[in-house]
């Protein structure tokens, strides 16, 4: 009796461990949260992509992005995709030209940004905060952003709360995603894992927690009798 006990009770403990891993290992869409934005004009919104607006070759890569693993870098979500150069953009300029996206991970999935009632351009860009509460203090947060004039390029961010970076963008309504780096990063290096999604994976850690005292509990009382 105790060994059948035992061996369903280790079979139960292996399925959520399992479940946990792939959990984890799922697509930063869903895995990640998407956060909230604001505008210093006009409005701005956020929400989930309508490849419908895109060509077929950027739906392809919206789609290869966000169906990357989560922890996957920016680099290898593009995989043979790969825009190069990749160019980093500060408030009216280019800051530094053919930036290393091996460096980055996925802070939010790819999204639409939506802007009303203003047109941002190189002259006259549109601040943009965005509220991502998977924001650590040891990363950097920039967003890569799909210009339609430029192609794929990253702005720069600035952190401005704990919770909270802005950046500037120079034209008008794309797709985007946060994305991050570890502050002081050389080339090959990216080992930051902020706690994205943590809130997500609780349920299945509670009840694994439950499974294991319950089994001691039962192993316990069995040992008695």
């Amino acid at each position: 009796m105790k060994k059948t006990f035992l061996k369903a009770f280790t079979a139960v403990i292996a399925v959520l461990a399992l479940s946990l891993n792939v959990f984890a290992a799922g697509s930063i869409v869903g895995s990640i949260d998407m956060p909230n934005a604001s505008s210093d004009r006009g409005k701005v919104t956020l929400s989930a992509v309508d490849l419908s607006k895109y060509s077929e070759e950027l739906q392809q890569i919206i789609d290869r992005l966000n169906n990357a693993r989560r922890g996957t870098t920016v680099k290898d979500a593009f995989g043979d995709a790969l825009p190069s150069p990749i160019d980093l953009y500060g408030q009216n300029s280019i800051i530094k030209r053919g930036i290393d996206l091996g460096l980055y991970k996925f802070l939010s999935p790819v999204m639409d940004i939506t802007f009303d009632s203003v047109t941002p351009t190189a002259d006259d860009p549109v601040r943009v905060t965005f509220v991502a509460n998977n924001m650590t203090d040891n990363i950097q947060v920039d967003i890569l952003y799909y210009c339609p004039e430029h192609g794929w390029e990253v702005l720069q961010g600035e952190k401005i709360s704990d919770n909270q970076v802005a950046a500037y963008f120079h034209a008008g309504s794309s797709v985007m995603a946060l994305i991050y780096r570890e502050k002081g990063a050389t080339v090959g290096t990216s080992q930051v894992s902020p706690q994205t999604g943590a809130r997500s994976t609780w349920p299945i850690t509670v009840s694994a927690i439950f499974f294991v005292s319950f089994g001691i509990f039962a192993l316990y009382k069995s040992k008695k009798a």
